[in-house]
C-alpha cells in the first residue's frame, strides 16, 4: 500500500491574498499591504494599485518607535501598521471617519491568520 502525501490545501500566498482582500471588503478600508523584511510589498489589496507602495513609508515610524504597532492619523486617512512573525509588516489605510475600533478588531483577526502561516 502506498503512502499518501499530505499537501497543503492552499499556497500561503493565496491565503495571504484572501486575508488582505477580506480586510479591503470592509467599509472604510482603502488599501492593505503585506511587506517583507526589506519593506517591499509582497501582497497587496487592491492588487494592481501602484499607490499601495507608499504604505511602506510607515515602516519608518514603526522602526523609530521600536513598537510592534503604530497608527498614524492624517487629514485624509488613517494608517495602521503592525509587525508580524517572519519579519513582515501589515499596513492598512482607511478613511478618517471609518469605525477604527471595528477595523482594529478585523486587523487583529487578520494578523492571527497571517501569523499562523509562519511555522
Amino acid at each position: 500500500m502506498g503512502s499518501k502525501v499530505k499537501r497543503p490545501l492552499q499556497h500561503p500566498s493565496d491565503v495571504e491574498q484572501r486575508v488582505l482582500d477580506g480586510l479591503l471588503a470592509h467599509d472604510g478600508v482603502q488599501q492593505v499591504a503585506l511587506l517583507d523584511s526589506d519593506g517591499f510589498a509582497t501582497t497587496t489589496s487592491p492588487r494592481h494599485d501602484d499607490t499601495v507602495e507608499q504604505l511602506a513609508q510607515v515602516i519608518g515610524p514603526l522602526d523609530a518607535s521600536k513598537a510592534t504597532r503604530v497608527s498614524l492619523h492624517g487629514e485624509n486617512a488613517c494608517v495602521m501598521a503592525e509587525r508580524l512573525k517572519g519579519e513582515r509588516v501589515i499596513v492598512l489605510k482607511c478613511d478618517t471617519d471609518a469605525n477604527l475600533g471595528k477595523i482594529r478588531s478585523l486587523l487583529a483577526q487578520a494578523i492571527v491568520s497571517l501569523n499562523a502561516l509562519i511555522v
